[in-house]
């Protein structure tokens, strides 16, 4: 049987370190860089009399880090809701990491994996934001309903997640992106209704914080 996507909700998920309910990301991200950056400084310190020393100045550097880390996080969620189609951003403070949501739409035709040209205009912006943010890991996760074949369902999966991940590359080859299929084996919601199926047949995209590249780009704007 073969399957249609009428529209594919994109989740976005940017996740970074230990957080704390009811702050800022730059104020959370403050904390996690001094908890890291106290345990890197106290490993510097490893000659005699200099371990305190070491942890003071690793827990400054790290704070510095982690709220430089906190504010990118913030800015890119802002310009992430300016993408045509993207709805219901948010950045959720839980405990033990700190994300971004949101949805977007992106069609494709009737067993089709190519992006159909209406749909060029939001992925090109999407390209833009991620290429100002290089410290992003992006993974492109495809999925259906469950109408239809298992092995045509993640077939399909694959492809269109393949599809997503190589326009954003031929944007911009630097960002780091992978994808994959996950067909019908991950409902968000019950499959008994259209609605239902709907929610489905989506692409969840994550974006992970490569903490050593933030912490170059942290000493390069000193």
């Amino acid at each position: 049987m073969m399957k249609k996507f009428v529209g594919t909700t994109i989740l976005i998920t940017s996740l970074s370190y230990l957080t704390a309910c009811g702050t800022s990301n730059a104020i959370k991200g403050t904390g996690i860089g001094a908890v890291a950056g106290a345990a890197i400084g106290a490993a510097i310190g490893d000659k005699p009399g200099r371990e305190k020393e070491g942890a003071i100045i690793g827990s400054v550097i790290g704070a510095g880090i982690g709220g430089f880390i906190g504010n990118r996080i913030d800015k890119q969620a802002q310009e992430l809701n300016t993408i045509p189609g993207v709805s219901q951003v948010k950045v959720e403070k839980e405990e033990g990491n700190e994300k971004i949501d949101f949805q977007m739409k992106v069609l494709f035709d009737f067993d089709d994996a190519s992006i159909k040209p209406s749909e060029h205009t939001k992925l090109d912006k999407f390209a833009d934001v991620l290429s100002k943010y290089p410290e992003n890991i992006v993974l492109i996760e495809g999925h259906t309903d469950d109408r239809g074949e298992d092995d045509y369902n993640q077939t399909l999966s694959e492809q269109r997640a393949e599809s997503i991940k190589n326009y954003l590359n031929a944007k911009n080859p630097s960002i780091k992106l992978s994808s994959v299929g996950y067909g019908e084996s991950k409902p968000i919601v019950p499959n008994d209704t259209e609605d239902g199926r709907a929610l489905n047949r989506r692409v969840v995209i994550k974006i992970t914080i490569d903490q050593q590249r933030a912490a170059e780009l942290y000493q390069n704007s000193q």
